[in-house]
């Protein structure tokens, strides 16, 4: 696409082009105007001078032509005029342009003939003159472009530099100005303050949810601790006390994902991790997902990878995907794949629908039929927010045999060994 032009040189490029149309009309005007008038002049002075020395050879005296200017009769006249219609005409003559007026009166033919070299030196003078003059207001019109361009812009960009740096709603300029400038600054400063009493709740309610989600998470994860060491570790009890265990640390790990995602990017520290663990750990939570069917969920990787990511982050993202994948997957395969800069996650469940493909990443997008019986199609979501947020990619694909497939892309890392 091409880039388009700034706003202040599109404002000196529409001086420049309005003088070029003004300008130039004006000088093709004035020659032509000019032009015009000098025929006319030449016309009627030869007309007059051509009356007074026709009188004077009638009168028997010898004509006094000016310098410029020759009076011929009958076989004077050179052959290339004689056979020229009577009237003025404009031609070479003797290698010169020359202007000649053509008479008969009576048995004679008389002819007045101007050269034109001093009026061709006239007209070149003013044809210089014209484009000597639209040269000069060309220039003249880049320059006044170029310093009103600078004026007008220069609260506009005021304007722009201090939103791009986020500036308080006070903080703008041209607050005070009564014109386009000011409504715009105003209108700034209003949208400003609206968005930020708006992420200011945001924090402020994922903060609250946080921390009063925490205190009962904690609450049911100490009483699943103390109860499992009460009951034997055959029973069904320990069984379904280390569930609720495993349920409640997972879910706190996921508000504090939450909580990361509501801080600025630039804010989190990225540790380097091991991704194989997390995406183990999440396979592993996902395994109950999969109970009664006939289902293998299999990760392969010849070497260990690593990523700078919050392990909460890439957990809920993996998780997420890895969910999908089970509840859409009745039978066959859910193969994982973990390469440097690349996490794959493929299945051989129903397939994603082609008319939810685009949209499958938003809020409430179900990826298949029957799907919002099972979730409330905020997973797929969660996952683009979280990549969005850490730097990452992600992609959907669809395999010729069916199913889907999930690519998450990250920078590779090589880790730091130990000495």
């Amino acid at each position: 696409m091409k880039p388009r032009l700034s706003l202040k040189k599109r404002i000196a490029l529409t001086y420049v082009l309005l003088t070029v149309a003004v300008a130039g009309a004006f000088s093709a005007v004035t020659y032509i105007a000019v032009t015009v008038i000098e025929e006319q002049v030449i016309d009627a002075r030869l007309a007059k001078m051509a009356d007074t020395l026709i009188a004077l050879h009638h009168l028997g005296a010898v004509p006094n032509a000016p310098p410029d200017v020759r009076f011929l009769v009958d076989n004077g006249i050179p052959a290339e005029l004689r056979q020229l219609p009577a009237g003025d005409h404009e031609l070479m003559l003797g290698g010169r342009q020359v202007h000649v007026l053509l008479r008969d009166q009576g048995d004679s033919r008389y002819a007045v003939v101007q050269e034109m070299g001093e009026i061709e030196h006239t007209e070149l003078v003013i044809l210089l003159a014209l484009a000597v003059g639209f040269v000069v207001s060309v220039l003249l019109a880049a320059v006044l472009g170029v310093l009103s361009a600078r004026r007008v812009i220069a609260p506009v960009a005021a304007l722009a530099e201090a939103v791009g740096r986020n500036a308080g709603p006070t903080e703008l300029p041209s607050l005070s100005a009564q014109d386009e400038i000011g409504s715009l600054a105003r209108a700034f400063a209003k949208r400003t303050d609206k968005l930020q009493q708006f992420l200011q709740r945001e924090r402020l309610f994922t903060g609250d949810v946080s921390h009063e989600l925490r205190t009962p998470l904690t609450i049911v994860l100490g009483a699943a601790e103390v109860l499992a060491t009460q009951v034997a570790q055959d029973s069904k009890e320990y069984a379904a006390a280390e569930r609720i265990r495993r349920v409640a640390a997972e879910a706190s790990q996921r508000v504090s994902a939450l909580l990361l995602l509501s801080r600025a990017p630039d804010s989190l520290d990225s540790p380097r991790i091991v991704l194989n663990a997390i995406i183990e750990s999440e396979m592993e939570r996902c395994r109950p997902l999969l109970s009664g069917k006939p289902v293998e969920c299999r990760l392969e990787w010849t070497e260990r990878v690593w990523a700078d990511v919050r392990p909460e982050l890439a957990g809920i993202m993996i998780g997420n995907l890895l969910r999908n994948a089970c509840q859409h997957t009745d039978q066959g395969l859910i193969l994982v794949q973990l390469t440097a800069g690349q996490v794959v996650i493929e299945d051989t469940g129903t397939g994603i629908p082609r008319e939810v493909r685009e949209r499958l990443f938003e809020r409430f997008v179900h990826g298949g039929e029957g799907a919002g019986d099972e979730g409330t199609g905020l997973g797929l979501s969660i996952v683009k927010r979280v990549v969005e947020h850490i730097g990452w990619e992600v992609r959907l694909e669809i395999p010729q045999a069916g199913g889907t497939r999930f690519v998450l892309t990250f920078p590779p890392v090589v880790a730091t060994l130990p000495s």
